[in-house]
């Protein structure tokens, strides 16, 4: 441990981040900030920092991945070291709590940060212990169901709750195929009606049958909530995440246009890079593809035709060498099924 702690602060206000930098330098430590999260990420596999400090809301990469990466939860071990990481909030909300529980964040801080808090935690520094573990924020060998569970609010399917049971998938708690198609079909009708653009992400786990056939259905069925938790991480909480097959899971994105569309999947992607299944002392890396379909605000189209267009995206991500689909290759967005323009009533 140097005399002064390396801390990264990252943060997307730029008075907020200066003076929180500030309060660190007066505490003793030396500090780098960045605008972004990928600025961050960058700094964080470049530097070793003691500490990373960052809003849950960052441009680029959400604070969310940015602590994944840097705590090594589920990504590619060695590309950065494990650092503990202390998002910041405005508001308390329960949904923050379990994606940072998920994403393997020490502490969680709600609103403006104070000196007292701060030098705390620049102690955990100067001693060289860790004792962050507050707020019981560290996963702590809890199961991954029972955090995708406490990220989707406790809505997965409980004993004695048979409403639940029917419209859930029992493996990932996600809905099931059935109660999400008909939530594609509720949101087409709000796109054309209201005129808001509408968007959906399909992805399939790869190798998910390979999975299955060498290592046995519990394996194959982690694999499955590694991905629920990826969507639930990277999603807003008026997203409508699936299980839709096997290996199919359907993300619905209201209000979202196409380049909004190609900024998730790309994080998605991203998130999976290096990701793997720890089995027998191996890790098991987990391949997704995603294909990608939008809608403008006003346009005609079933649920039925506009999953088919994920669809056919879907299928150039198969046959391509890094996973991408044309929509998150091209410059423009890939032609769409026909559209029959809105009409009254």
């Amino acid at each position: 441990m140097s005399e002064k702690p390396l801390v990264l602060v990252a943060h997307f206000d730029a008075g907020e981040r200066e003076r929180i930098a500030g309060l660190l330098r007066a505490a003793g430590a030396e500090v780098e900030a960045a605008a972004d999260g990928e600025t961050a990420a960058r700094l964080a596999n470049e530097r070793g920092f003691s500490l990373v400090v960052a809003a849950c809301l960052l441009p680029k990469v959400s604070g969310f991945e940015l602590c994944r990466r840097v705590t090594g939860t589920g990504a590619a071990r060695g590309s950065e070291a494990s650092v503990p990481t202390v998002l910041l909030c405005d508001v308390d909300d329960p949904y923050v709590r379990a994606r940072a529980r998920h994403v393997g964040a020490r502490k969680l801080l709600f609103g403006a940060v104070g000196e007292p808090e701060l030098r705390e935690l620049l102690t955990t520094c100067f001693e060289g212990v860790d004792p962050l573990d507050l707020s019981g924020l560290t996963h702590g060998g809890r199961k991954s169901h029972e955090l995708v569970r406490e990220l989707l609010g406790g809505s997965g399917p409980r004993e004695g709750e048979p409403m639940f049971a029917k419209v859930t998938d029992p493996v990932t708690g996600l809905l099931n195929g059935d109660f999400l198609a008909l939530k594609e079909q509720e949101e087409c009708k709000r796109c054309t009606r209201y005129g808001q653009p509408l968007a959906l992400l399909v992805a399939e786990i790869e190798n998910h049958d390979r999975l299955v056939a060498d290592h046995g259905r519990a394996v194959g069925d982690e694999a499955l909530l590694e991905v629920a938790g990826v969507f639930l991480c990277e999603s807003r909480d008026v997203d409508v995440a699936g299980r839709v097959g096997e290996a199919r899971f359907h993300l619905l994105l209201p209000n979202t246009n196409q380049d909004g569309a190609r900024v998730l999947a790309e994080r998605i992607l991203d998130g999976f890079a290096g990701r793997a299944i720890g089995v027998g002392g191996r890790e098991i890396p987990i391949t997704i593809r995603v294909g990608v379909a939008a809608l403008p605000g006003g346009a005609k189209c079933t649920a039925d035709e506009f999953v088919l267009q994920a669809e056919r995206d879907l299928s150039t991500a198969r046959s391509s060498s890094d996973g991408r689909s044309d929509a998150l290759r091209a410059a423009v967005p890939v032609e769409p099924l026909p559209l029959k323009p809105a009409t009254n009533g």
